[in-house]
């Protein structure tokens, strides 16, 4: 635990440099939703100046794990071999959520079924976390509602202060890039409440399905899919063979993140489409996030960072409806 001045801070992460791509939250110049406005995002670093350590970002950093476009095998005739992809050393600055949000990925591509995600495990498995800390929520947070406000998951965890950086090493191996600095306490700060706490119901009937409420999104959602490119623990894709301009015999095969709230996400053979009201979409969404994945691996899919809402052209709040579901629960157990 060590107190580093500015100067050595940027030394210390030079050299991580020097051996890990480096990924955090940036700003980026002139790139936000409307003219001449900056918006954060994940992206690589060179200097440890760049990172922003007081905004979140309105996108995970989950495509450094689960990319938007993955070549998982070069083809040649009927013959597949695993592509064969580089992938250096990498550090990921996240906060508490979005470090929970890695269990839930790594139960979809390493425990899901007894098998494991041969393109995940390898990304994974270079992949280390350095902590951000968060003393108060954003505005639309909720992690604290999800059980996702806390960690102790991560290697290194590091506070920008007003003429210094605290750091809190957990992972021995990265003491040698920390050599400098004095000696000092220092422990993260974790959000301790919501701005408001969210009851998610324990359980949900089924009769919950064919509810008025859904029919409310079918109206107001636009199907664009932000709400899933934006979530952390969103993992749907489709694949997609890709012809070699130049040569018929080869080909490669990727994944492409997909969305269940777009159109045809439900199509199967036979033209045969099993959710095409909006709402239909909305209810598989938000029951997967806080009933389905549960019942399966023991805690919530939904981790409460409240991005989905920030990004929703329609400004529809995941929060509010699982609250709509818990108002149902209760007046369905008075009525009984």
């Amino acid at each position: 635990m060590l107190k580093l001045s500015k100067s050595e801070a940027e030394n210390a992460f030079a050299k991580l440099a020097e051996d890990y791509i480096v990924i955090a939250p940036k700003t980026e110049t002139g790139r936000g939703r409307f003219s001449d406005t900056d918006v954060v995002r994940y992206d690589r670093v060179e200097s440890l100046s760049e990172i922003v350590f007081a905004a979140r970002t309105d996108f995970s950093a989950k495509s450094v794990l689960f990319p938007i476009r993955e070549t998982m095998f070069d083809c040649v005739g009927a013959d597949a071999e695993p592509a064969h992809i580089e992938i250096r050393p990498t550090i990921v600055f996240l906060r508490a959520c979005d470090v929970n949000s890695l269990n839930v990925l790594d139960a979809v591509f390493l425990e899901n079924g007894g098998y494991e995600d041969c393109h995940y495990k390898r990304r994974r498995e270079k992949v280390s976390v350095f902590l951000l800390e968060c003393a108060q929520s954003f505005p639309n947070c909720f992690c604290v509602s999800m059980g996702a406000n806390k960690t102790d998951s991560y290697s290194v965890f590091v506070r920008k202060e007003e003429d210094a950086y605290a750091v809190k090493i957990n992972d021995k191996g990265f003491e040698e890039y920390f050599s400098a600095g004095d000696d000092s306490q220092v422990e993260p700060h974790f959000v301790e409440d919501d701005p408001k706490p969210l009851n998610v119901p324990a359980s949900i009937d089924a009769s919950l399905f064919e509810n008025s409420m859904w029919k409310e999104y079918s109206k107001r959602c636009t199907a664009c899919g932000r709400c899933n490119t934006s979530c952390p623990t969103c993992t749907c894709f489709t694949v997609h063979d890709i012809g070699d301009k130049d040569d018929k015999e080869k080909s490669e095969r990727r994944r492409i993140w997909s969305s269940c709230q777009t159109k045809n996400f439900g199509l199967l053979a036979g033209d045969h489409d099993f959710r095409v009201p909006k709402g239909d979409r909305m209810r598989y969404k938000v029951l997967h996030k806080v009933a389905d994945f549960k019942r399966k691996f023991g805690f919530h899919m939904c981790v409460g960072c409240g991005r989905c809402e920030e990004v929703c052209p329609e400004y529809i709040s995941m929060a509010r409806c699982v609250e709509k579901i818990n108002e149902i629960a209760i007046t369905d157990r008075e009525v009984l």
